[in-house]
């Protein structure tokens, strides 16, 4: 069995989490055959239980206010987007969007999903901004059961 058959690429639609998604594409070489794109939402304007299922929940989804249902659709439609580039790529993929405090979300649909490996960007803000607030990516790594590979933005 391939060593990183299935992994999962976590995204926040920034230009790192880009960069991250080449670096998920390259894996096709190791063995890779499934992606898992999960995206976490914690900024709606109501509070929802967390892990809530943004994207199949539909009776969720209806008792959201206006804004934040364009909001969900425009993250659906990003996922999609992506989704679409990995298929091209020929591999297997399935989406998450999911509600909640992100790291433990991540790493919940990592061991629900069993993948070999967690691919994600890191805006590497400096020591003291990690150590006063945390991050996700230290987090992640902290908590996750699988490998991490965190990709930097190569100026920083």
């Amino acid at each position: 069995m391939p060593l990183f058959e299935k992994v999962l690429y976590s995204t926040d639609f920034s230009p790192l989490a880009e960069l991250a998604l080449d670096y998920v594409k390259k894996l096709k070489e190791a063995g890779e055959k499934e992606v898992v794109v999960v995206h976490v939402v914690d900024d709606l304007s109501i509070e929802l239980p967390d892990g809530a299922d943004l994207l199949n929940d539909k009776e969720l989804y209806k008792i959201l206010p206006e804004v934040d249902q364009e909001y969900v659709t425009s993250l659906i439609e990003r996922l999609e987007a992506v989704k679409r580039i990995l298929e091209e790529e020929g591999l297997s993929v399935k989406i998450y969007l999911k509600y909640g405090n992100i790291p433990k979300q991540i790493v919940d649909v990592a061991e629900k999903e069993k993948v070999k490996i967690i691919v994600m960007g890191a805006h590497g803000k400096g020591l003291l901004t990690e150590i006063l607030l945390g991050s996700v990516s230290t987090d992640v790594i902290r908590n996750a059961k699988c490998p991490v590979l965190i990709v930097k933005n190569r100026e920083e």
